[in-house]
């Protein structure tokens, strides 16, 4: 059982004075995540918003990272990358990191032990055979993490995982013969939370422009005494449509160009933090 590895982080400093890491992480499907009606009928409504973001939203996404020279970290989904495995290979060759986020959006929150590590086998499968490269990380959809999803990781040969909301830092679980980084996040900033599917929730693009800047002065202002990182969790389907990505290029105007931030993928993340962290005996 992952055990959970209590640690001092005042120590912690980011790379090359580096004052706020800022983390952007897309998760990428083709409508796998929309439910269905009764009688597993499809939702055609939220199913193709979804669709939005394997057909356009990507791409729209890439092109911004593109010139603004920022690397970032997408969690894909099997399925859609076995249906769009140019978008895929395309965000792998400018420089972005790409991790797993099941085959086809089954949630593991109540499933055996071996109907989580196939399904996590199957997601590696098609991801390396895209791709040509090992995946390091993973992201539960929807967060639906089971008691065991961190031992399977490990045992898998994971560096990473993704999946929980619990701290403003990333942490280590002991999962025997291995480690394993938790990098957690925030439904708070996360943009589906803002713009929902198909209609807004709380605020739309307005809203979240407005919580991403709170988010960030409190934690800028926190990291001059100890260490913080600045985490987003996107859709490709709800960030690339046109009014969410004006608001995202809108925010890293403020920040891009700055030594103090740093654009880091979940991986570089990770690597620093268990370096560092074990490092100084913890």
């Amino acid at each position: 059982m992952a055990i959970e590895i209590k640690s001092r982080t005042d120590h912690v400093r980011w790379p090359g004075g580096v004052r706020l890491p800022v983390v952007l992480t897309f998760e990428h499907q083709s409508g796998e995540g929309a439910p269905l009606f009764p009688g597993d009928r499809p939702n055609y409504m939220v199913g193709g918003t979804m669709q939005y973001g394997a057909r356009r939203g990507i791409w729209n996404i890439l092109e911004l990272l593109d010139k603004y020279q920022i690397k970032a970290t997408f969690f894909v989904c099997g399925t859609t990358a076995e249906k769009y495995p140019d978008a895929v290979q395309a965000a792998q060759k400018s420089g972005h990191e790409i991790a797993g986020m099941s085959y086809s959006f089954e949630s593991v929150r109540t499933s055996s032990t071996d109907r989580e590590r196939s399904i996590i086998r199957r997601s590696v499968q098609v991801l390396e055979g895209i791709t040509g490269a090992r995946i390091q990380g993973w992201r539960c959809p929807d967060y639906r993490i089971s008691p065991q999803t961190h031992d399977i990781l490990a045992e898998e040969g994971f560096a990473w995982d993704s999946s929980m909301l619990n701290d403003d830092l990333p942490y280590l679980f002991d999962c025997g013969a291995r480690r394993l980084v938790e990098i957690p996040f925030s439904t708070s900033t996360a943009d589906k939370t803002y713009i929902g599917y198909p209609y807004p929730q709380r605020g739309g693009p307005d809203g979240l422009a407005n919580v991403w800047n709170n988010e960030f002065e409190v934690l800028y202002g926190e990291s001059e005494r100890s260490p913080r990182f600045l985490i987003l969790s996107l859709q490709t389907w709800a960030t690339g449509r046109p009014a969410p990505l004006r608001i995202l290029r809108q925010f890293l105007d403020r920040l891009v160009g700055h030594e103090e931030f740093w654009f880091a993928r979940c991986g570089d993340i990770s690597k620093w933090w268990l370096e560092h962290t074990e490092s100084r005996g913890s």
